[in-house]
C-alpha cells in the first residue's frame, strides 16, 4: 500500500513540475499617438490637451472635496474595524489554545502499540496551524478604503482626449506586445 502511495506522490510531483513550465503568456497593450502634420490640426490638439488638463484638475479637486466629506465617516468606520479586530483576535487566541492542546496531546498517537508495526516513518499526525493572525486596522487604511468606494478617481478625461485627438486628424495606434512567457517566434 505504501509503494502505491509513493508512486502516486511521485507522479503528482512530476505532473506539477511539468505544468509549471507551461505558463501562459502575458501581454501588454501600449498606445501610440501620432499628431497631425498640418498647423490647424496641431492647434486643435493643443486645445484638446488644454481641455484634458482642465478635466484632470477638476477631477482632482472633486476627489479632494469628496475625501474631506468622508472625514466624519472615517472615525465611525475605524471604531467598527477595531471592534471587528477585537473579535477576530479573540477567535485567533481560542484557535491558538486549541492548537497548543492538540500538540500537547500528540504523545497519545506516539504510543508504540498505536501502530501495528514497531517503526513508523511518518513523524506523527499533522495539526494545521490556526488561520493567520488578524492584522490591526489603521485609520489610513480605513480612509483609503472609503475613498476607493465613495470617491471617483477616473473622470473619463483620457477617452475624451483620445476622441478629440483623433477628431483633429491625429492617429491613435494600439499595439499588444508579449512581455512574459512569450511563445517562440515563427
Amino acid at each position: 500500500m505504501r509503494r502505491s502511495f509513493f508512486k502516486g506522490a511521485i507522479a503528482t510531483l512530476l505532473l506539477l513540475g511539468g505544468l509549471a513550465g507551461c505558463a501562459t503568456p502575458q501581454y501588454q497593450t501600449s498606445v501610440r499617438l501620432i499628431p497631425p502634420e498640418d498647423a490647424t490640426g496641431r492647434a486643435c490638439v493643443a486645445d484638446c490637451e488644454a481641455r484634458k488638463t482642465a478635466c484632470q484638475s477638476d477631477c482632482a479637486a472633486r476627489y479632494k472635496v469628496c475625501a474631506k466629506e468622508l472625514a466624519p465617516q472615517v472615525e465611525a468606520r475605524y471604531a467598527d474595524a477595531l471592534k471587528q479586530y477585537e473579535i477576530e483576535l479573540k477567535r485567533y487566541a481560542m484557535e491558538l489554545r486549541r492548537y497548543e492542546m492538540q500538540l500537547q496531546l500528540d504523545w497519545l498517537h506516539r504510543h508504540p502499540f498505536y501502530h501495528p508495526w514497531w517503526w513508523d516513518p511518518w513523524p506523527g499526525p499533522y495539526y494545521p496551524l490556526p488561520y493567520p493572525e488578524p492584522s490591526m486596522p489603521t485609520r489610513e487604511g480605513v480612509r483609503a478604503q472609503l475613498e476607493k468606494t465613495h470617491c471617483q478617481t477616473d473622470c473619463g478625461c483620457l477617452p475624451a482626449y483620445d476622441a478629440c485627438f483623433v477628431g483633429c486628424g491625429g492617429q491613435r495606434i494600439s499595439e499588444t506586445v508579449c512581455v512574459k512567457n512569450c511563445p517562440p517566434a515563427r
